[in-house]
């Protein structure tokens, strides 16, 4: 696949992946690639590193601490990661084995995703798939038991079903964990707590689902 079919993003991750690893000697982070891109947090550039990933265009290990890098055989017009960088990564491999933890997430009015660069460890079954884990904050899904301090797996699927539990960033770049319904001419996001009114976004709005909840987890003290 060539670099000009990419949209524009993801043009734009390939090329900061490369200019980064030039400048500090070793691959971004993904809070350092949202960081570069403008983002408050690191959830988009998640979604499109594994967008790339399944287009054979980069190299991403995600329980792997800095091991992101573009592969040689990608048809771009992008200068490729050299051995030095590859050594990098081999240094990584004692780094924690799990999904990215990649915040907090308001189950309750939204709010800013507070970046982490911890790593939860679960089952491979996740990591496989490009999950994340987001620690939620709030107790607006408390009907559906997600509870304030719980921790949720999430799978990068940009287009939900009615009803599915999804990670969204309104317009304003803030993020909230809610149900996904598409009405007439808007999404209605619904909280599970009956003393909390739902947000309704236009259509015309960007919203943009980060992906969808397959999993809880919960630290018992």
């Amino acid at each position: 696949m060539s670099i000009e079919t990419l949209p524009p993003r993801q043009k734009q991750v390939l090329n900061l992946i490369v200019q980064l690893t030039e400048e500090h000697g070793y691959p971004p982070s993904l809070a350092e690639l949202a960081t570069a891109m403008g983002l408050r947090n690191r959830m988009t550039v998640h979604q499109h590193v594994v967008a790339l990933k399944k287009k054979g265009m980069v190299m991403w290990e995600p329980g792997l601490n800095r091991s992101l890098r573009v592969l040689n055989s990608m048809d771009a017009d992008v200068s490729f990661l050299g051995g030095e960088n590859r050594a990098n990564v081999a240094d990584e491999q004692s780094q924690p084995r799990g999904i990215p933890l990649a915040g907090t997430i308001a189950a309750g009015r939204p709010l800013d995703a507070v970046q982490s660069d911890e790593y939860l460890e679960v089952d491979s079954q996740y990591r496989e798939t490009g999950c994340f884990a987001l620690k939620i904050k709030g107790d607006s899904m408390i009907d559906d038991g997600i509870y304030d301090g719980d921790y949720v797996i999430v799978k990068p699927q940009p287009s939900p079903r009615n009803g599915e539990i999804v990670v969204a960033t309104l317009d304003d770049g803030t993020a909230t964990l809610k149900r996904f319904f598409k009405e007439d001419g808007r999404f209605r996001l619904q909280p599970a707590n009956s003393t909390m009114e739902p947000i309704f976004v236009d259509a015309a709005t960007n919203l943009e689902i980060q992906g969808v909840v397959v999993a809880l987890f919960r630290k018992m003290s």
